[in-house]
């Protein structure tokens, strides 16, 4: 006997509540991802700064101990911007000065290694993860079941969320807890109790626009490799300009060294992201000077968000 009207049909029971459906789009994800070799050895060598940070915290605690280490460790604080302070510090009283260094290694860890190898590990995940799907018709498959959009999205950034907080904040606390380990007394607890928070926040910022960012530069195009374009150009682009813009304000002020919390930090995604984590660290007290890369975060974020959820609501329009 012959089967006829086969095809798509809508999904005439309501969804229910959001539920779990989004970690198996999520673990799918992790796994296809997985498979692409860049993606391991980037991860191989973004795992390797956190042994280098490691060993500033071990040199630090030594250097709590012994005077002529100590004098050592304020000259290697002093070759970094901001840091006059914290290195005059630790040569008066270094048990003072343990939650400002740690918190300035942890940030340091954030801002330089880890951010930039964000960038690349993002834009060898994401580019692809909606691209393909609206390549492919795959909205057919998915929307086909009692699956939400809200849920299909969460699917797709718990794939970037995996790999990011594997290179940030795993490594992270892990660093935190090997301070602990190496401290000479369990005070050192009550010295750096807020760090592993300050961590988990760090991670947020650095992990939720960026995240929606990508997303939303996926759903823009069937082709991966135009979104991969877009990611890499706002970050390649944003970095020369904040480089070039810097670089004319300190010649026009006599060469003055200048501070990279400056209005032209704007200009440049990963610099506002750098200031927002700072004052996350403790390490910038004025609220006031983070207040406009706060706004220019969320502005993103809410903005990738929305364009986002409606290029993934568009074939349910139709």
């Amino acid at each position: 006997m012959p089967i006829h009207d086969l095809g798509y049909r809508e999904w005439d029971v309501p969804p229910e509540a959001l539920g779990w459906r989004w970690l198996v789009i999520g673990k799918t994800g992790i796994r296809n991802a997985w498979k692409n070799r860049w993606l391991s050895r980037v991860l191989f060598f973004l795992l390797a700064p956190a042994a280098m940070v490691g060993l500033a915290i071990f040199f630090f605690e030594q250097a709590n101990q012994q005077p002529e280490l100590r004098v050592a460790f304020a000259r290697f604080l002093k070759g970094y911007p901001g840091t006059q302070e914290i290195a005059a510090d630790v040569i008066i009283d270094p048990n003072t000065a343990r939650h400002d260094v740690w918190a300035w290694l942890l940030f340091s860890f954030f801002r330089y290694p880890q951010a930039v190898g964000m960038v690349m590990v993002v834009g060898l995940i994401a580019p692809r993860l909606i691209a393909q799907d609206v390549r492919s018709r795959a909205f057919l498959l998915y929307f086909s079941r009692p699956l939400t959009p809200l849920e299909y999205v969460l699917g797709k950034a718990m794939t970037i969320w995996f790999y990011l907080v594997l290179i940030t904040t795993v490594p992270a606390l892990l660093l935190y807890v090997v301070g602990i380990a190496l401290s000479p007394g369990i005070s050192v607890v009550m010295d750096t109790y807020d760090l592993p928070i300050r961590i988990i926040l760090a991670s947020f910022v650095l992990i939720i626009p960026t995240t929606s960012l990508a997303l939303c530069f996926s759903s823009l195009t069937h082709k991966s490799r135009y979104a991969g374009y877009m990611w890499f150009t706002t970050w390649i682009l944003g970095w020369v300009l904040f480089t070039f813009m810097f670089g004319m304000t300190a010649f026009q002020n006599g060469g003055r060294q200048l501070s990279f919390d400056n209005s032209w930090s704007l200009t440049s995604l990963y610099h506002t992201l750098a200031n927002v984590q700072q004052w996350v660290f403790g390490l910038q007290p004025s609220f006031s000077k983070v207040v406009p890369s706060l706004g220019l975060l969320i502005a993103i974020t809410v903005l990738s968000w929305s364009i986002l959820m409606r290029r993934v609501t568009a074939p349910l329009r139709q």
